[in-house]
């Protein structure tokens, strides 16, 4: 299916392929220069430690063409409307952003509106460190009012790893039938993906169990009930993280960009599976991540239930470990234990099943994400 875009004088065609959405790469002429500079000249970095000025100046063009296209395709096809944090904040460029921007409706109330970025302004300015902070409060004052952060990753399409499912017409042509090959590849590969909120960047952890453990050592606790705090963890994560969660994908060769769709943060923390990047200069970044075969596509956000009923506290018990799940052999409740050795993991254990049942990995009952 195509769709007709408006542009600055100029219509531009999308190509929309089941869930995707396919744009052409935002024009330099559509950037604005003096932000960029802004922003490069303000980085520090995170996990990435030797970045330069040069890479770091790539990193954020790209980031704010992607901006660009969700904020175009909002605009033209939905009652939904973007807004870019770098386009409300008031500290100068001088901390990281707590997000990428806002989602809200069209016909939102301005005061309501003007509010919500007084209240990101004030928690951001008032917050110590390099990061700029907003507070649940506000969080929730947003989510109560429809105002949904928004993250949005970007990452470019490798070759020839992400071509080798077309037919070869990886330029000047390309068939329907290998766009669809090329998005299909695209879902069932990547993941969506967040920060966890406690640590980016730590060579020790390599999964969602070595990820409690460090934030228990951290805390010097030893929780007796393990499930209470996984639980409690969990609350903790969604109630600091973005509403909303997309990725784009740049495909250089072709000058175009893949937007898959997006996910509610609700989904990271309901089945929690925390990996690192198979990238060298990643490779000690950590992030929970999200199938991206189980997102939807941004031309459905306006309809969303997810979004539209939206209520943090009918959330919560959706969360991983917020119930105690039955014993698949004889129905009764199961208790999370912490497994030591070799492979350090929870597990569930049946208290009433003889020895050959008693125990029931996670991954056999959740598992959608796992």
């Amino acid at each position: 299916m195509r769709i007709k875009k408006k542009m600055i004088g100029r219509y531009m065609e999308i190509k929309r392929f089941d869930d995707f959405i396919i744009c052409p790469i935002p024009a330099e002429s559509e950037l604005d220069q003096v932000e960029i500079e802004k922003i490069v000249a303000h980085t520090r970095n995170t996990w990435q430690h030797d970045r330069q000025n040069g890479e770091m100046r790539e990193n954020t063009i790209q980031g704010k063409r992607a901006e660009i296209v969700i904020e175009n395709i909002l605009n033209d096809n939905s009652t939904s409307r973007f807004l870019a944090y770098d386009k409300i904040r008031r500290d100068n460029f001088n901390k990281h952003a707590p997000f990428d921007g806002i989602i809200y409706r069209k016909d939102i109330s301005a005061n309501i509106l003007q509010s919500a970025i007084d209240k990101v302004n004030n928690d951001v300015i008032n917050s110590g460190g390099n990061t700029g902070i907003i507070t649940v409060d506000t969080r929730k004052y947003m989510e109560r009012n429809s105002i949904y952060t928004i993250e949005i990753k970007s990452s470019l399409l490798r070759y020839p790893r992400d071509y080798r499912c077309i037919n070869g017409d990886v330029e000047v042509t390309r068939s329907n039938d290998n766009y669809i090959r090329l998005c299909e590849y695209v879902k069932n590969y990547y993941d969506y993906f967040v920060y966890p909120h406690f640590c980016r960047d730590n060579q020790n952890i390599t999964s969602f169990y070595d990820y409690t453990r460090y934030v228990r050592d951290i805390n010097n606790i030893n929780p007796l009930n393990k499930q209470a705090f996984v639980y409690s963890l969990m609350k903790q994560e969604f109630d600091n993280a973005c509403d909303i969660y997309t990725r784009v994908f740049f495909d250089l060769r072709r000058n175009e960009i893949l937007v898959p769709g997006y996910i509610v943060k609700t989904r990271f923390f309901e089945e929690p599976r925390i990996r690192k990047m198979p990238s060298p200069k990643s490779k000690n970044a950590i992030y929970y991540m999200y199938h991206m075969q189980y997102g939807k596509s941004i031309l459905k956000i306006d309809h969303d239930e997810d979004l539209l009923s939206w209520n943090r506290f009918t959330a919560y018990p959706q969360l991983f470990c917020a119930n105690i799940p039955n014993c698949p052999y004889c129905g009764k409740r199961l208790r999370m234990v912490e497994a030591k050795g070799r492979n350090n993991k929870f597990l569930y254990v049946c208290d009433w099943c003889p020895k050959e049942y008693k125990w029931t990995e996670i991954t056999d009952i959740y598992r959608t994400n796992r």
